[in-house]
């Protein structure tokens, strides 16, 4: 009786070293399998912060020099926001390579990060109103519309079936591209492309004694550089009945005896640098045009 109590008493202990054994390498192996997910996730975030660290130098880096060559004004504020730039980026890089043995200097490295953005951010500011200002950049602009104004005269000349002495005439056409104000609601016009919220065409309607008064539906044409019409609705145009992409439409009363004002707006993002264009139609008939140039 003894011998088998003994002998239980044996097999229980063993049992119960087996369990905990068991127990012990379970929990060794799930303590293995976090320290690795841990060491990866270090590992992750490092990559991930180097290649945004990266990524962000690469665009301000060489953020001012496409606005080099404007005008010696120009170049002087260029050549001051590459030199503060550059300086900021000689911080940051430093700091790139104490992030991998300290982890407290990730929020040193991305203060710095933000003081680099908020700078390339000011002199696009000041690029933006001296571009703005520059007479060179006036002078495209009207170098841009008086084209589209003798290819409405051209388009004019060919509408065999249309009597070209009742076509409306449309002038003081413009095309303003304009950004959000930092503060308030407020928009004004900027020169930089990436800086565009949105565009504004206004343009009147002169008086033509041999036109029909009434209500008039205008279409109007923005074009980008590459030659695309923004937005995404179809007219037809003229005498032809030719479907033709538009980007905005407004109802004009007009007069024959007087003058009539419109404008429209169109928002979007991610615009190019480039010529953009606008074309005015009335009652399906090109009626006048403009353009902006955007650096």
């Amino acid at each position: 009786m003894e011998q088998g109590t003994k002998k239980n008493n044996t097999v229980t202990i063993l049992a119960v070293v087996l369990v905990l054994s068991l127990i012990g390498n379970i929990t060794l192996f799930v303590t293995k399998n976090q320290q690795q997910e841990e060491m990866q996730a270090r590992i992750d975030t490092v990559y991930i912060e180097k290649t945004k660290v990266e990524k962000e130098l690469a665009l301000t880096g060489a953020e001012l020099d496409k606005y080099m060559g404007i005008s010696d004004s120009l170049d002087k504020v260029v050549a001051e926001g590459k030199n503060q730039i550059a300086t900021l980026e000689d911080d940051i890089k430093k700091l790139k390579g104490q992030v991998k043995k300290d982890a407290s200097k990730k929020k040193e490295l991305q203060a710095k990060i933000d003081e680099l953005n908020a700078l390339v951010e000011s002199y696009l500011e000041k690029i933006d109103q001296l571009i703005t200002e520059n007479q060179l950049l006036k002078t495209q602009n009207a170098d841009l519309t008086t084209e589209v104004q003798e290819m409405t005269e051209q388009n004019k000349n060919l509408q065999g079936k249309v009597n070209v002495a009742a076509l409306i005439k449309t002038e003081y056409v413009k095309l303003s591209a304009l950004k959000k104000k930092v503060l308030g609601d407020d928009f004004v016009e900027t020169s930089l492309a990436k800086k565009v919220d949105k565009f504004k065409v206004s343009f009147t309607l002169l008086p033509n004694g041999l036109a029909e008064s009434g209500d008039k539906n205008v279409h109007i044409r923005i074009i980008d550089p590459n030659g695309k019409v923004l937005g995404g609705g179809t007219f037809n145009a003229g005498d032809t009945g030719t479907p033709t992409d538009f980007t905005a439409t407004v109802i004009i009363q007009y007069d024959k005896g007087g003058k009539a004002s419109g404008a429209v707006e169109y928002a979007g993002s991610d615009f190019k640098s480039g010529n953009y264009k606008t074309e005015i139609y009335i009652d399906g008939i090109l009626s006048g045009g403009g353009g902006v140039v955007l650096k």
